[in-house]
């Protein structure tokens, strides 16, 4: 599912203009929009609050990024339908060059089988997790991991919180040259987050794999792994994202030390 935004506005807007000339202007926007979008708008869900724009952009909108790491607000209506969880089986991806957010799923999704986002980083803790959902929209979380047995939550996030500490173990181990040791420990992290449905950050990991096969000399798992990181940033990242752009510069950096070489 692709969606386009039917408002996109910059932080500075929303955070330098006075509340009331914001919320006359957003509103006024709004009501420019066609009457089919218009009436999606405003039959979003809202959080608690006085304010009906408040309350309609706050529990609804994205935040992307644009030309110079500027952040923006998008609203956009079909993708605000979407439900969060904890265990998530799609995410979007944004596209600036088309204004556009993407809507994939991780697996495939069965007939009747919701569609459901996580609204928060994906690593970061059940309790932590839980009051951020609370206190940004109101959110109190019932998915099947929130709903868990303790022990399966516990489970969790002893996990999550692995996935946190190897990240650092391993960018210490390569900057020490310790590269099988780094080897190891990414590929222990990539056994971790497929159980715990953490796919979009694996790219980076696989970037890593690949980095540290070459400067091990192995050129093959360096080019597996490079194919490996291109195929998760094309499917977990924008379509134009710059990682992208790396993955697919180093594999051709890959091709020319191999022809170098025979």
């Amino acid at each position: 599912m692709v969606d386009v935004p039917a408002l996109l506005v910059g932080t500075p807007f929303l955070t330098d203009i006075k509340p009331h000339h914001r919320r006359r202007m957003i509103k006024a926007a709004i009501k420019q929009l066609p009457e089919e979008i218009r009436d999606e708008v405003f039959s979003l869900s809202r959080t608690a609050g006085e304010y009906e724009i408040d309350s309609i952009m706050g529990a609804n909108a994205n935040s992307v990024v644009l030309g110079d790491e500027e952040i923006h607000v998008g609203l956009f209506v079909k993708a605000a339908r979407i439900n969060h969880s904890c265990r998530p089986n799609a995410y979007y991806r944004f596209s600036e060059r088309r204004l556009t957010i993407e809507i994939v799923s991780y697996h495939a999704i069965e007939a009747g089988e919701e569609i459901v986002m996580s609204y928060v980083p994906l690593a970061i803790k059940h309790d932590e997790r839980r009051r951020y959902l609370k206190d940004n929209w109101g959110i109190d979380c019932k998915c099947s991991l929130c709903q868990a047995s303790e022990f399966d939550i516990k489970e969790s996030e002893t996990s999550r919180n692995r996935i946190n500490e190897l990240r650092d173990t391993i960018l210490d181990a390569r900057k020490e040259r310790f590269f099988q040791d780094a080897i190891n420990i990414a590929e222990d992290w990539l056994m971790i987050s497929e159980w715990e449905r953490v796919a979009p950050l694996t790219p980076e990991y696989h970037d890593i794999l690949a980095e540290l096969y070459f400067l091990k000399g192995d050129m093959v798992n360096a080019t597996r792994y490079g194919r490996m990181s291109l195929d998760g940033w094309v499917r977990f990242g924008s379509v134009d994202d710059e990682q992208l752009e790396k993955a697919r510069v180093f594999l051709r950096d890959l091709r020319l030390v191999g022809k170098k070489r025979r």
